[in-house]
């Protein structure tokens, strides 16, 4: 039976061993205690491991300005977002903001102000359904800025006006073919 034992101590030592080395050095290696280096196949260059390469930032387009005579004329087209409750991005992510936010967009011509009636009612129809197909840009870039913020961030009212300005040109970019001239924030609570 001794002999039995002896053997599998010498058998099974080494194998532990190597377990313990390889199970350390992932843990080290994932935890960032470990430097380790990549040869990419494409340029040949060393990449830190514990560096994260940034990818090139696009430069943005101009986006839609439209004639300086619409911005002159008061009152767009409002589109209202359903509210949404989203993390703020302070440490631990205890924090939560609900908003709901309604977007006045600039129409595409001054053209629109002199509609009355059905002629109104349709403009206003076909604008919406045109937005709704952008919707999903428009909610990213919301959820985007928003989850970015922290308290301290846009509890005063400095904080707010300056969220909305971000959201109204983050927006802008994104779409390009409409002008959100201004954001209103009609419900806003940080628990």
């Amino acid at each position: 039976m001794s002999a039995v034992i002896g053997i599998f101590k010498k058998i099974m030592v080494p194998i532990i061993a190597v377990l313990v080395t390889v199970v350390l050095g992932v843990g080290l290696l994932l935890s960032g205690l470990l430097p380790f280096s990549i040869q990419l196949s494409t340029g040949g260059a060393s990449v830190d491991g514990n560096t994260v390469a940034a990818a090139p930032e696009p430069t943005p387009l101009p986006y839609y300005q439209p004639p300086q005579e619409l911005h002159e004329l008061s009152g767009g087209i409002l589109y209202n977002l359903e509210q949404r409750i989203v993390n703020l991005a302070d440490p631990g992510g205890y924090r939560f903001l609900r908003v709901s936010i309604v977007l006045e967009f600039l129409p595409s011509s001054p053209d629109f102000y002199t509609f009355s009636g059905e002629k109104l009612t349709a403009a206003e129809d076909e604008f919406r359904l045109e937005i709704d197909r952008q919707k999903p840009l428009i909610d990213n870039v919301v959820t985007d800025v928003l989850t970015s913020k922290m308290f301290d961030e846009i509890f005063t009212v400095e904080g707010k006006i300056a969220l909305r300005e971000q959201l109204r040109e983050q927006i802008n970019l994104q779409l390009r073919n409409r002008y959100v001239q201004r954001v209103l924030i009609t419900d806003f609570v940080i628990q």
